[in-house]
């Protein structure tokens, strides 16, 4: 059976359509892909976290999002083929005012919940185009599954560090200026 080539989608293409899809689409490289709901566990520790940094955020320049706002990686100068639009599971932004009503560019913070359906991506592909964002200073992958964080820093000459946490670690968030400690992420979802 042959099957039938895409078209690729335009950045301006994809973010019109995107806005009148019933679903959420990611962008890469010109392709579209649905993503997949969340499992209640998966849902509750994003909640978490994004109350434990909304709460270090206030009283400073910085925004926290969920799971509905885009992340643009790619800068005006490269192609729309070499652009991506990510929804991270939580995002932390400081400083600058936002650049469009319906994406960001320039977190310090990205949080991704590991899922079944997003395991390989989240721990590949996103990890790779995530650390390519200038801004961006943390990234963590949790585990839902088990009481697991992978975090990525970028230390004081620029390069990347990784480092799995379990048990009652503290994560440093140097954007905002705190911690972020396991029994916030995990709160009511491990018996």
């Amino acid at each position: 059976m042959v099957r039938p080539v895409l078209k690729p989608l335009s950045v301006e293409e994809y973010l019109e359509t995107e806005a009148q899809s019933p679903f959420k689409r990611e962008y890469v490289g010109g392709q579209v892909y649905a993503t997949a709901g969340a499992s209640q566990q998966h849902s509750l520790i994003s909640l978490n976290i994004a109350v434990a940094l909304r709460r270090m955020a206030e009283g400073r320049p910085c925004r926290v999002h969920m799971a509905e706002m885009k992340l643009l990686i790619g800068s005006p100068k490269t192609s729309d083929f070499e652009k991506a639009f990510y929804y991270p599971d939580v995002m932390a932004v400081c400083g600058k005012p936002a650049p469009h009503d319906y994406y960001e560019t320039e977190p310090c913070i990205l949080v991704e919940v590991l899922s079944p359906s997003t395991r390989g991506v989240d721990l590949r592909e996103k990890v790779l185009a995530y650390q390519s964002i200038p801004s961006l200073q943390t990234y963590l992958i949790v585990d839902s599954e088990t009481m697991t964080v992978r975090h990525f820093w970028r230390d004081t000459e620029g390069r990347w560090q990784q480092q799995d946490l379990t048990g009652s670690a503290e994560v440093p968030l140097p954007c905002l200026e705190g911690t972020l400690g396991f029994t916030d992420i995990y709160r009511g979802t491990f018996a």
